[in-house]
């Protein structure tokens, strides 16, 4: 029973018993009321036929004003009708029977149900008919009882019954029947486009990220279909980067270990000598691993959504002021001046080191991005509940098409800059993690030969707004 526990065939199973169901229910009831109907023709047909036999017995109830000793005229209708014959009262009790059923227990329910209960050598036989009656009225108009004419017994007579029997049983068959191929293909409609997602499910576990489904099966199961085609190209996406931030990572650590591993090697082989000079380059070099350790692990704890956040009411001025004392010395021997402008009662709610990192960070992309001599401006002005600072530099500016992906991981615009110049490709990644961490945003124009400009916000501190410890969310 395999079929039972799929998707289809429970879907087959359940619209083939719901069309089952309701065209055998619409079978069943249309042919009780036509039953009736056929019931209720015969018995008018018999009354027309010969309208004294039941005014004859009309006639005995209002001449002796009681059914007792009516036999006699029932048997006589009976035989005219060619039928078996009950007479109730108008309490629908039984009053006399034809002679065929006298000995059987009859019962006559509300809603005209007659019950016939024989009783034989073989046992107990019980028969329902249910029909209309001719109703027998006394001298007053009032009913005095009902006449309850069975259906023929006489072979000789058509059976319109048995015939609409069959046209019913062919019906419900063929109903039934198209009823179940619906089904097939409503199952199969609704059950394909599922299969295909399962199996691209389990393409995507074996490792192949590039699959995708084509939307169909209707509005839900297509939507369900761009869903899964939207997680697969994130997943893609996010395999892609990180395969890229591990190749970048093995790059970037590559060139200072092999420098430092040739510089101590060399030492050992007594190639060269310890002089301060390869001392002050090896010491350089392992700064620079640890600035880039350092990094990635900010980058990592952002991500992870463990980075602390100590916010605090700090004044913009602050801020700018320490990161543009931290650049100097860099600045100036690229012959970069760096001025600080803006309203110094500007206080922001964030963390004083994270800012500052984010600044130093945004000043020395600005810094290495000076092909000659000129200046970087740190500003900053009140936007509604936003403190909105900006890095201004006159460097060779952004491509507008490099532009969206600055912010990414390892990536540099230009690929053939030195570390001197060019960095690892992960400033401008913390900057993004560290904003979003204080609740702000970042962005950056730029135009190529006249330079770029890097926004940041940070929400502005209002008098008896508390200040806040948090660990950040990661963002992507």
């Amino acid at each position: 029973m395999r079929i039972v526990t799929t998707l289809r065939g429970r879907l087959i199973a359940m619209v083939a018993a719901l069309v089952a169901v309701t065209i055998g229910t619409t079978a069943i009831i249309s042919t009780r009321v036509a039953h009736y109907e056929i019931r209720k023709f015969d018995v008018e047909v018999h009354a027309g036929r010969r309208p004294l036999v039941p005014n004859a017995v009309a006639d005995y109830y209002r001449m002796h004003g009681s059914w007792a000793g009516v036999e006699p005229a029932v048997d006589a209708m009976s035989r005219a009708a060619g039928s078996d014959v009950a007479l109730f009262d108008e309490q629908n009790r039984l009053a006399a029977t034809s002679k065929a059923l006298r000995g059987a227990a009859l019962d006559l329910a509300p809603d005209g149900t007659l019950t016939i209960t024989r009783t034989s050598a073989g046992g107990r036989a019980r028969e329902l008919i249910r029909g209309p009656q001719m109703i027998v009225r006394g001298a007053n108009g009032g009913i005095a009882g009902s006449i309850f004419i069975l259906p023929s017994h006489k072979d000789t007579l058509p059976q319109p019954t048995r015939s609409l029997d069959r046209s019913f049983f062919w019906t419900f068959l063929g109903a039934t029947l198209f009823g179940i191929l619906m089904a097939i293909a409503i199952a199969r409609w609704i059950s394909v486009p599922v299969e295909r997602l399962t199996a691209a499910a389990r393409r995507m576990e074996s490792g192949d990220l590039a699959v995708r489904v084509e939307p169909a099966g209707g509005a839900e199961l297509a939507e369900l279909a761009r869903g899964f085609n939207a997680m697969a190209a994130a997943l893609d996406r996010n395999e892609e980067q990180r395969k890229r931030m591990v190749s970048d990572v093995a790059h970037e650590l590559r060139a200072p270990l092999t420098n430092i591993r040739c510089e101590l090697e060399s030492m050992q082989d007594g190639l060269t000598a310890p002089t301060p000079e390869r001392i002050a380059s090896l010491h350089e070099e392992t700064m620079h691993l640890a600035h880039l350790v350092d990094d990635l692990q900010d980058l990592a704890l952002a991500e992870a959504g463990r980075l602390e956040i100590d916010a605090q009411q700090v004044a913009v001025a602050a801020l700018a002021n320490r990161a543009a004392a931290g650049m100097e010395i860099r600045a100036r021997e690229r012959g970069v001046t760096i001025h600080v402008e803006g309203d110094d009662e500007i206080v922001v709610l964030a963390d004083a080191r994270r800012t500052v990192q984010i600044l130093t960070n945004l000043l020395a992309n600005a810094v290495a991005h000076m092909e000659k001599p000129g200046k970087v401006h740190i500003a900053w002005e009140r936007n509604g509940s936003e403190a909105i600072i900006r890095v201004i530099d006159t460097g060779v500016g952004i491509p507008p098409d490099e532009l969206p992906r600055i912010f990414e991981r390892f990536y540099r615009v230009d690929v053939s800059r030195s570390r001197s110049t060019g960095g690892a490709g992960l400033g401008l990644s913390i900057v993004r993690q560290l904003v979003a961490a204080q609740g702000g945003r970042v962005w950056a124009e730029s135009a190529v030969g006249v330079g770029s400009t890097f926004s940041i916000t940070l929400p502005v501190w209002e008098r008896g707004r508390p200040a806040r410890s948090s660990t950040t969310a990661g963002t992507s």
